[in-house]
């Protein structure tokens, strides 16, 4: 439930006093927001199942909104779950799951940091195909795996038996699942793999959603056989015989007009034969993905998808943005993201498209490669050709980043900031940096409302959690 009693005034009394960054110099209207005050915490949403005497909401991934039904999905790996909330109330709904992998990397019985093979990762909600309210739910998971729901009928209560979770709709392989995930975190072959790769493709990460043709995409971008997208007809959640897979993509340099010389299914564990081939890039040396893939997001004015690439090539500095064509299946643009168009060091990790087109880029720090703080916001339309047209280095090291058409601005959850994680704020009519407002450790996803524009973001135990503080929760922010 929501706390917004003196917890709430607690919460908004620290936030005041902790530095935003922003000490109202030229251009900048109000120190902190164009609406007269700060943003801040005000309140906060217990998790579901959490608890300090049981397991704590410790590891999470990705955060979505359904702006039509208002709900909010949290990818809650401490409890191998889709943690549910209605965002009208500000108080929790539920939880959907059944097999969920879970948290790998931080369970006190592994001692490698596995993040690679742990999910749920990433959630969206489609359509419903049964005539439901609410839809379904196709969630990506740690074994190469997109798990569907239906959330009319799959949604469990606050307070249930884990026996009585359930799966409606099917499961989706975009790859190989890992065989050994103990092997696999070694890196060594004990159990002797046949294809000697006990990892297989590791997870499925970061899904996007065409609700102009029904089309999803999502990434496996850190697996040995290199980074890949999968294209799912989402009017077939059912998927048997992986029939709802149209394409994959592989980001390995082999010729964007290429449609020979994808992996072997027995390789990627795509089985259906019908499965289009595609390449991202020309040249093998320098225009392959060499850094995992980041997130993605669809452009309803091109009708085209847009695929962050942290790093091309052998150069940390060089990334890019790659544009897809859902229906003719062709990779029809390369954004870069370089020192020549005024985007070097990014490692792109989440997009956010605003008014106009405006790609917000959320850059981070990636498998060993850091940079200072940066965020670039470029042209995506037809005429743009993916230009910069803003780089703003106020805040950066994002992980997910989403834009709010209710207040027409850009949030960020900048989690490596020097001084902490923070709820980076820019406004996207003109593409200003507002404000960093303090949100606690690790503090990377976010969505918001665009009705009542509460921005939601989980942390794990904090006193900033007030009375949930030794279990974890959803703090609330807005301005104030």
């Amino acid at each position: 439930m929501t706390n917004k009693n003196a917890f709430a005034l607690a919460l908004i009394s620290a936030a005041t006093f902790i530095t935003s960054g922003c000490t109202t110099p030229a251009n900048c209207p109000t120190c902190g927001t164009t609406q007269n005050g700060t943003v801040v915490a005000i309140g906060v949403m217990r998790v579901p199942q959490a608890s300090p005497f049981g397991k704590p909401f410790a590891v999470w991934d990705l955060v979505t909104q359904d702006p039509v039904n208002r709900r909010l999905y949290v990818t809650d790996r401490s409890h191998a779950a889709i943690a549910i909330f209605d965002t009208a109330t500000d108080k929790p709904i539920g939880q959907v799951k059944h097999g969920f992998v879970g948290s790998v990397c931080c369970e006190p019985d592994r001692a490698s940091n596995f993040n690679e093979a742990s999910g749920p990762n990433g959630a969206i909600v489609t359509p419903s195909t049964t005539g439901g309210k609410l839809g379904n739910l196709w969630v990506s998971d740690g074994d190469s795996t997109l798990k569907v729901f239906n959330l009319d009928t799959d949604t469990l209560p606050v307070d249930h038996n884990d026996g009585t979770a359930k799966q409606s709709f099917g499961t989706v392989q975009t790859g190989r699942s890992l065989t050994n995930i103990d092997d696999c975190a070694r890196g060594t072959n004990v159990s002797a793999d046949p294809t000697g790769n006990p990892c297989g493709d590791l997870r499925a990460d970061e899904p996007s959603f065409d609700s102009d043709h029904n089309r999803l995409i999502v990434t496996n971008g850190d697996g040995p056989n290199g980074a890949f997208v999968t294209l799912v007809d989402t009017t077939n959640p059912t998927c048997a015989g992986n029939s709802c897979v149209l394409a994959q993509y592989f980001f390995d340099g082999g010729g964007d007009t290429a449609t020979t010389g994808c992996p072997d299914p027995a390789v990627s564990g795509v089985t259906t034969g019908a499965v289009k081939c595609r390449h991202v890039g020309n040249n093998p040396a320098t225009e392959n993905a060499t850094n995992g893939l980041g997130g993605s997001i669809y452009n309803p004015g091109t009708k085209k998808f847009l695929q962050g690439v942290p790093q091309i090539g052998p150069n940390p500095n060089d990334g890019e943005v790659t544009e897809i064509d859902p229906v003719t299946f062709a990779v029809t643009n390369h954004f870069r993201l370089t020192a020549a168009t005024g985007a070097p060091g990014c490692q792109v990790a989440s997009l956010a498209l605003g008014p106009s087109q405006n790609l917000l880029i959320g850059c981070a720090n990636r498998e060993g490669e850091a940079f200072p703080p940066s965020t670039f916001i470029m042209d995506v339309s037809a005429a743009g050709k993916g230009k910069i047209i803003k780089a703003i280095y106020n805040v950066g090291r994002a992980d997910q980043v989403i834009y709010n058409p209710g207040d027409n601005r850009f949030y960020l959850g900048a989690r490596d900031m020097e001084n902490g994680s923070f709820l980076g704020i820019i406004d996207a009519s003109t593409n200003m940096w507002l404000y960093n407002s303090p949100t606690g450790g690790n503090a990377h996803g976010l969505a918001a409302d665009a009705v009542n524009n509460h921005i939601y973001v989980p942390i794990a135990q904090n006193a900033r959690c007030g009375q949930f503080s030794a279990e974890g929760c959803i703090t609330i922010y807005a301005s104030q």
